[in-house]
């Protein structure tokens, strides 16, 4: 297994004999087994730990492993503690994308201060595949199909040659010892799910799967070069770069054969999301000017015979997102679960704020999602009058925060709910209702 890791390290993570490598130590088997081979390779290590607070005294159990294990390895550790809960919150994302930017951010500032090249984690061929299946379920193009790349940037994954199976037999042939997440048994997050449940039937029907996958990431892989050449050539020849500004006609994007395929690649960076370019592209093949759209960074003006893509001017927020009746969840401009298959007769209304509870049929697509303005009026439920959302939130007793922080979900122009908080009553569940759609705020 060594010789295999030092030639994946130095051919696949380019990483050089000289480099001093970071290592994310979990205490899990994978980090683990990262850092023994590592050391065997004779390449200078640190290591650092992360305690998310997130699983008690198991957390802190994690913690005095890994402080054990440096300390008897002569391996000099980090140990960090971070309130990733109240980061979630306070940021509005998931706990894992919380998590996420936590630690790479503080491992981003250890490897400066200590001098260090890269940071290595423990993903494995398992993680790949299971990236694979979680952006297939979300939806993505080519490149959300490719897996997990053995280096991006200053992070490397030196164990992607590796699967679960065989990185848990090397602990038992070396004597390695790791300590097991207790959340990684539980199929209670997507890739939970995909790893404990659909998986293993997928191992059943081919005991090679997992060679038969990356073989077939290899080929998405160079299926996405291919089509990054494509679309290179299309953007040099009809997009025109002006002072920090995009100008593209729109005669020359209603000519090209893939125009969704090209305005996703061109916008997806630009953090539109998909339903906004879907939107974007249906408006280009209409006559239609002047609608605008906003994504967290940039502005997008179509006009009579361009479109036109600017950086978003500081303090504005007027950003619009789109829901069509296909999307099963959004991440922004909030993380939202949406289910549109529930039979009025099998559902039970629950009394609980971070759930829009709606009749499927009275609903107009596509949806929208989008800050508060003044002038805006609903009915809110319980109520058959129209009430101003400025007088709403008077009476609720909102702070500036709250009311800055406010997002809407419209229906054909009509607000149908302040989210997290009340719904229109001409949208409500009735005894008439014979499908139910819930927006489930995460």
């Amino acid at each position: 297994m060594l010789q295999q890791f030092k030639k994946y390290i130095h051919e696949s993570c380019q990483v050089k004999d000289s480099a001093k490598v970071l290592v994310a130590l979990s205490g899990g088997a994978d980090s683990m087994v990262l850092l023994h081979l590592l050391s065997q390779a004779n390449i200078p290590v640190i290591a650092a730990h992360c305690n998310f607070n997130l699983r008690g005294s198991e957390s802190d159990a994690d913690e005095g492993f890994v402080r054990t294990q440096c300390k008897h390895r002569g391996i000099k550790l980090y140990v960090k503690h971070f309130e990733t809960k109240e980061y979630a919150a306070t940021h509005k994302v998931s706990i894992e994308m919380a998590a996420r930017d936590l630690r790479y951010t503080w491992f981003n500032k250890l490897i400066e201060n200590e001098g260090a090249n890269y940071i290595a984690t423990g993903h494995h061929k398992d993680d790949s595949i299971e990236t694979f299946f979680l952006n297939l379920t979300r939806g993505t193009g080519i490149k959300g199909l490719m897996g997990i790349k053995p280096k991006v940037g200053n992070i490397i994954r030196p164990l992607l040659t590796f699967t679960r199976t065989q990185i848990e037999e090397f602990c038992k042939q070396e004597h390695i010892q790791y300590v097991t997440d207790s959340s990684n048994l539980e199929s209670v997050y997507t890739r939970n799910k995909i790893r404990n449940k659909i998986l293993p039937l997928f191992k059943q029907i081919n005991p090679s799967f997992a060679e038969t996958m990356m073989q077939n990431m290899d080929v998405l892989s160079q299926v996405e070069a291919i089509k990054d050449s494509s679309i290179e050539a299309i953007r040099n020849r009809i997009v025109v770069d002006q002072d920090g500004e995009m100008l593209i006609s729109r005669k020359h994007l209603n000519e090209l054969d893939h125009l969704l395929l090209f305005l996703f690649d061109l916008l997806k960076p630009l953090t539109f999301n998909s339903s906004q370019i879907k939107e974007i592209a249906t408006c280009l093949n209409t006559k239609s000017s002047g609608k605008q759209f906003f994504s967290r960074t940039h502005r997008l003006i179509i006009d009579r015979f361009n479109i036109i893509v600017l950086p978003k001017e500081e303090g504005i927020d007027e950003s619009l997102f789109f829901i069509d009746s296909s999307v099963k969840s959004i991440t922004d401009p909030l993380q939202i679960d949406i289910n549109s298959n529930i039979e009025a007769a099998e559902y039970t209304i629950k009394k609980d704020s971070t759930i829009g509870q709606f009749d499927a049929d009275l609903l107009e697509y596509p949806l929208t999602v989008r800050r508060w303005k003044h002038g805006d009026q609903f009915r809110p439920l319980g109520m058959k009058n129209f009430k101003k959302l400025s007088d709403f939130f008077i009476d609720q007793k909102y702070s500036l925060k709250q009311k800055e922080d406010a997002w809407l979900l419209l229906s054909g122009g009509d607000i149908i709910w302040i989210i997290g908080d009340r719904g229109d009553d001409r949208y409500k569940i009735t005894a008439k209702t014979k499908r139910v759609i819930t927006f489930q705020i995460n």
